[in-house]
């Protein structure tokens, strides 16, 4: 099945990437951090773009090894040439099987479900490739929220673009049902409810409506005027120039085992 990324994988989606791994990293790090008392030989990124995510998994697991996937031959050339084991990258639709590593003791997936019609394909896929009494790692978004209007019509918009192509924007919600209908064993799910920086925020925001422009769905039901409208108010918070209270954000957190 092919999948639709609303952000793309320019290179505007690139650097878009390398702010949200700023972003979300203090939260993942803690989840991660909790997996790292047991030795980790090989761990496995999913959607891993160019490699910030595979990065963080790696030292916060101490792994011998990391692997990161992903779908994006331009993504993965910018993990490669930047990065040299013990990461390694290959290019692969992780709602597939086989995936090109199996073995893995941790396999992680951050922001990736949102992004897919059926996220239940990525659990199925990656069971074959994590070693039994292995887990798989999942954090994406539950909630977004913040009194701002520009931000708050953002969140309606993105939300409506990707129910367009049968994703929801906060399947951080999901994850135990997800997982319920999957082959994996549920082990933990929690919500974390965390204050983001709105400068951050309009900083990744402005980025996602820009490459809005070429996406034909927006084209066609978001009028231009509105989003150079909100892009501009996004700018103007990202520069310092507007204020705006931080973003609350939820944050799925689910453990699962083979």
């Amino acid at each position: 099945m092919s999948q639709h990324y609303t952000f793309g994988d320019s290179e505007r989606a690139a650097a878009r990437l390398a702010v949200l791994a700023a972003v979300f990293e203090p939260t993942t790090r803690e989840l991660l951090s909790g997996l790292a008392a047991a030795p980790v030989t090989r761990a496995l990124d999913l959607g891993c773009g160019p490699g910030h995510s595979t990065e963080l998994v790696h030292h916060a697991l101490r792994a011998r090894e990391t692997w990161g996937l992903d779908a994006s031959e331009r993504l993965i050339d910018r993990a490669r040439t930047r990065l040299g084991p013990p990461l390694h990258f290959a290019v692969h639709d992780i709602t597939r099987s086989p995936m090109p590593v199996v073995g893995a003791d941790v396999a992680f997936a951050r922001h990736v479900l949102a992004h897919l019609a059926d996220p239940a394909s990525v659990l199925a896929a990656c069971a074959t490739a994590v070693r039994p009494g292995g887990c798989l790692v999942l954090e994406e978004t539950a909630a977004l929220d913040s009194s701002d209007p520009v931000f708050a019509q953002y969140y309606r918009c993105v939300a409506t673009l990707q129910a367009h192509y049968g994703q929801n924007t906060f399947v951080g919600l999901r994850l135990d049902a997800i997982a319920a209908a999957s082959p994996w064993r549920l082990n933990t799910f929690v919500c974390r409810h965390t204050q983001i920086d709105a400068r951050s925020m309009a900083t990744l925001h402005a980025m996602n409506v820009r490459t809005w422009q070429t996406d034909a769905f927006a084209a066609a039901h978001f009028p231009p005027e509105q989003l150079r409208e909100m892009t501009a108010a996004l700018d103007a918070v990202a520069a310092g120039e507007r204020t705006a209270p931080p973003v609350s954000c939820g944050i799925g957190q689910a453990v699962l085992r083979i």
